[in-house]
């Protein structure tokens, strides 16, 4: 299973952060950079964050932050 490269830039030393890492920006499938597709929803003050594999069509992920 080859990662497609990441745009990370926080320094990641251990192998347990970049695995990390990783796992959080990858498909756990086919190893597919994910999708991020972020819905904002002022009346609620939340947002909400799915994440998705493109060539798998999975769905990873799905978040909600509230605003601050």
């Amino acid at each position: 299973m080859e990662y497609s490269k990441i745009n990370y830039f926080e320094k990641a030393d251990s192998l347990k952060h970049r695995e990390f890492i990783i796992s959080q920006n990858n498909c756990i499938l086919c190893g597919t950079v994910l999708e991020l597709k972020h819905i904002a929803d002022r009346g609620t003050g939340e947002i909400k964050e799915e994440a998705f594999c493109p060539h798998c069509e999975v769905k990873t992920r799905a978040k909600t932050h509230v605003l601050n």
